[in-house]
């Protein structure tokens, strides 16, 4: 009992001092109760939103936001209960998350349209905003965007990848401090990120918070991909389909998956950046360039109304 008091009183003394260390690079919106994270760069139309692997935060996207900044507007955002946003209800399912990220740029004053971007998980995200409010989005780039399909193409269980009876014990043990003590290994930053942006992860994932929040999406984790499996497609607007040859997409039945993808619309380009992994398509500077010009090829599209050119790209 002396022991959990102490590692008790090291997790919460340890939280406040990464609280006052690594503050939020955006605004903290509310939109109905509690606050989501929102960081927003550049000037003009369409507006990008970035939307990031799981369990992933605005960090990730420290080499690609200001490329696309140069160019047009650019938001990165936290989902509930990740990075610098609050906690939000349950579940955690995509119909919750593309509503809370609607509600998020309506009460930010952030104009559509948006092209939406989706990293991994945060391609459930934007697929379902998508669907749920298709005036408002103009395109679209996945970047290895998770296919609702997958873990049944794979024979694997639906969920995050974690045991659910260590799940459920997870937030007990960080607010004894467990994880931040490293007596658990549990999740950590890509190398590949800038010193600061890794900080500012690794802060998060010793965090209760952290805990919770894998908990709660993965207890919605076969609700949302049933979501999405039902899910409308793009009709003929842009769509850029990215994978990395050494990432998830060096494992054929995931390639075809994430290809498949392609036919959500009828304007639609996949492109391979040869050597990157599935988080280096974003967290690795020479991939992220790569990756950027992609997504910028969308914004030309949008903006000419001309209809994406693949050859241009590799």
């Amino acid at each position: 009992m002396a022991l959990g008091a102490i590692g008790a009183i090291y997790q919460a003394s340890a939280t406040e001092i990464d609280r006052r260390n690594y503050p939020p690079p955006g605004q903290l919106v509310d939109i109905g109760g509690y606050k989501l994270h929102l960081s927003c760069s550049g000037e003009g139309s369409p507006t990008v939103i970035l939307d990031a692997l799981f369990p992933g935060t605005v960090s990730n996207w420290v080499w690609i936001q200001p490329e696309i900044a140069r160019t047009t507007s650019v938001c990165a955002y936290d989902r509930a209960g990740l990075g610098w946003s609050e906690s939000g209800p349950e579940p955690r399912d995509a119909q919750q998350q593309a509503r809370e990220l609607h509600a998020l740029l309506t009460n930010a004053g952030i104009p559509g349209p948006y092209i939406l971007v989706g990293h991994s998980l945060g391609g459930l995200s934007v697929r379902m905003f998508a669907a749920q409010y298709p005036d408002e989005v103009s395109g679209m780039v996945l970047i290895e965007g998770t296919n609702p399909d997958a873990w049944k193409r794979l024979g694997k269980p639906e969920g995050v990848g974690v045991d659910r009876n260590q799940l459920a014990m997870a937030p007990f043990l960080a607010q004894l401090g467990i994880f931040r003590l490293g007596l658990i290994p549990s999740y950590s930053p890509d190398p590949d990120l800038p010193p600061q942006q890794r900080l500012e992860i690794e802060s998060f994932f010793h965090s209760v918070k952290s805990l919770e929040t894998i908990r709660a999406v993965d207890a919605s984790f076969s609700a949302a991909l049933d979501q999405v499996r039902n899910a409308g497609g793009l009709g003929s607007k842009p769509l850029a389909i990215v994978l990395g040859s050494q990432g998830d997409g060096a494992s054929e039945p995931l390639r075809e998956l994430f290809v498949q993808q392609a036919a959500l619309s009828t304007n639609s380009l996949t492109r391979l950046i040869d050597g990157a992994t599935h988080a280096g398509l974003v967290d690795n500077q020479h991939y992220a360039s790569q990756t950027s010009a992609v997504i910028l090829h969308v914004v030309e599209a949008v903006r000419t109304g001309q209809p994406l050119e693949p050859d241009q790209l590799r």
